[in-house]
């Protein structure tokens, strides 16, 4: 039979004998089975679950995205370490490990740590002075390099932002054009004096640096001024020439007489032989008060210095090590510095002297803040929490991120 061949896992029946109960065969049921393939499929379930997790484990979680930083600079070369921190990647690279890695050049690049990328940096040129600052404020900016006073004006008001480090300090002069009978600040004095009609000097933004030292130039030198040209008791007329970009133009097509400016636009004007720089402003009366003068520094917004402390740290720290190059290497920077710029090397040969990179406050910038801001105050320009700070001496901790830039310059 071929039952007879088939493996005996259940029973046969046997044949039914008189007397005898039939025997009863039972079918396998779920029940009868359970045990061992529950058992099995128990197992088979832990198995999968296992390695399920495992490859889980296993998986790299998904890249975090990188932060932005947005930095805004103004077109001149008091804000240089940033250009000599992006053209000298490799450089900074050996030396630190922080740098900038190009993707757009003069637009955007990636901060590194050796290879490991810490943000996506942006950066942005804009006009410089009270309208940088206030972009900043706003949070349409990170981070900015600006003027020191304009800074100083914002966080009066109660806005969100402190200064990390400083950047330079001194770099303006007072140009005259061709033509006038100047050659020192004692000329123009007696010009002034004595000219008629009134002479029209030119700033760059309002609340410049050098808008500021040359009013209180004037003042000192008995110069009456004003911004407005039917004042006739003025003998110097202020012309705010809304930017860098229109010194120039308006000293060439003979709308103002001179102006007072950052680098390198003294130099260009005596370059291109339309004008002649009579003076540093750190040399204006009164005598010795503007030698080494705060001029420009770095600030952050609060929000942002707060959330991305890797970030910002890492960033002052490459910028306090650009303003070391630039003394160590004055040739090399006039290229480079000319090259962001698009403004001929000997120009900047002629004019990085004069500009003093730093990577500390010292005392001269300290005495150089004092000095502002009893001035700003005098003129009632502040009277907020500057002021307050000022009066109770408190100010380093208003004004300065002292905790941040110790740890960016115990990195150097």
């Amino acid at each position: 039979m071929i039952v007879q061949n088939l493996p005996q896992i259940f029973p046969v029946a046997a044949e039914a004998q008189p007397g005898l109960p039939r025997p009863r065969i039972t079918t396998p049921t779920a029940a009868c089975t359970a045990g061992p393939w529950r058992i099995n499929l128990k197992v088979l379930l832990a198995i999968v679950i296992l390695l399920c997790l495992a490859v889980a484990g296993c998986t790299p979680p998904p890249p975090k995205t990188l932060p932005t930083l947005r930095i805004g600079h103004a077109p001149h070369d008091h804000h240089a370490p940033l250009f000599i921190a992006a053209l000298n990647p490799e450089y900074f690279k050996e030396h630190g490990g922080i740098y900038l890695r190009e993707v757009q050049a003069k637009k955007e690049y990636r901060l590194m740590q050796g290879e490991r990328p810490l943000a996506r940096v942006l950066i942005d040129s804009s006009t410089g002075g009270e309208e940088l600052i206030r972009k900043l404020a706003e949070q349409q900016f990170d981070m900015v390099l600006g003027g020191f006073p304009a800074m100083l004006h914002f966080i009066d008001q109660g806005r969100p932002l402190r200064v990390l480090a400083p950047i330079m300090s001194e770099g303006a002069g007072l140009v005259v054009k061709k033509g006038l009978p100047m050659a020192a600040w004692a000329d123009f004095e007696r010009y002034a004096k004595s000219a008629a009609p009134a002479l029209r000097i030119g700033y760059p933004t309002a609340v410049s640096v050098q808008g500021l030292i040359f009013e209180k130039a004037l003042t000192e030198a008995g110069i009456t001024f004003s911004e407005k040209l039917d004042e006739f008791k003025a003998r110097v007329v202020l012309v705010n020439l809304s930017g860098t970009k229109n010194l120039m133009p308006a000293l060439e097509n003979g709308l103002v007489d001179g102006f007072v400016a950052m680098q390198p636009f003294p130099a260009m004007a005596e370059a291109k032989g339309t004008g002649r720089m009579i003076a540093q402003l750190a040399d204006l009366p009164p005598t010795g008060r503007w030698h080494g003068y705060p001029c420009c520094a770095l600030a952050g917004n609060n929000a942002y210095v707060h959330d991305q402390p890797e970030v910002v740290e890492s960033m002052v720290t490459l910028l306090l090590r650009a303003a070391r190059l630039l003394a160590a290497q004055p040739e090399k920077s006039a290229e480079q510095v000319g090259q962001w710029l698009g403004v001929p090397a000997a120009i900047e040969a002629r004019s990085l002297p004069t500009i003093h990179y730093l990577d500390a406050f010292d005392s001269t910038w300290e005495s150089g803040t004092d000095c502002w801001i009893a001035a700003l105050v005098a003129d009632g320009r502040l009277h907020g929490l500057v002021k307050e700070a000022y009066l109770a001496g408190k100010l380093p901790t208003t004004i300065y991120d002292l905790e941040l830039f110790e740890r960016a310059r115990r990195n150097q």
